[in-house]
């Protein structure tokens, strides 16, 4: 609740409800509330041997500014925080689902902020079409149904707002379905996570994993 001002490398960002900044550790930085009046704030923070990697996914340098968030995190950030700060910790494993979960939502806020308003009527319908079919088989051509526009064009508008094509983005989220199933769901085998996100070679699979991520399903798994 409340307004407060937010000042980090030379930059000034007004802090209200439903807005937050994301920054990376010994980033200086400093924040007061606005005109002296009240302002409550919460924070995260958390460490780990994929920060790096998901600081990188998220497109974060030393901060990324979140001015508007979804319903979707709006609601996860309430209910999270208040496991993590009951007497019921949730143990670590638990944890760090959550924060990939948290992760993943910013993930997601910011594509769609960050769409063009005059290619929205492209790229929304394949991005929604993708997260809900991303486990069966897509193609250009039943994605240029969907839009309504050539596969030319539609690709064309698609790199464009997202500096990859259609079929790359549906690549790239499987393999991030793929680590997030691996991370939540230690009991499925390889192969069943591999079908689940859309690949039916084992070998395909296992080798877009690796070229995606530098290692294997399986030593990923190791080493979280």
């Amino acid at each position: 609740m409340g307004t407060g001002v937010v000042n980090i490398e030379n930059q000034q960002f007004l802090l209200g409800p439903n807005q937050g900044i994301l920054f990376r550790p010994r980033i200086p930085h400093e924040y007061h509330p606005l005109d002296q009046k009240n302002w409550k704030t919460a924070f995260l923070s958390f460490d780990g041997t994929l920060c790096e990697e998901l600081a990188q996914y998220l497109g974060l340098k030393d901060f990324l500014y979140i001015d508007r968030i979804s319903p979707e995190i709006m609601a996860f950030i309430p209910e999270i925080f208040h496991d993590f700060i009951s007497s019921n910790t949730v143990s670590l494993p638990d944890q760090s689902v959550e924060i990939y979960k948290f992760i993943m939502l910013l993930h997601q806020n910011n594509v769609f902020k960050d769409l063009h308003s005059n290619a929205t009527h492209i790229t929304l319908p394949i991005v929604n079409y993708i997260s809900d079919h991303y486990s069966e088989k897509v193609s250009n051509e039943q994605l240029s149904k969907i839009t309504s526009y050539s596969v030319t064009y539609q690709n064309r508008v698609f790199k464009k707002a997202f500096d990859i094509t259609p079929l790359e983005y549906l690549t790239n989220y499987r393999m991030k379905k793929a680590k997030e199933f691996l991370l939540t769901h230690p009991e499925w085998e390889i192969n069943t996570i591999g079908n689940k996100v859309g690949f039916h070679n084992i070998s395909h699979f296992i080798s877009q994993f690796k070229k995606t991520y530098h290692t294997t399903p399986t030593k990923f798994r190791r080493f979280i």
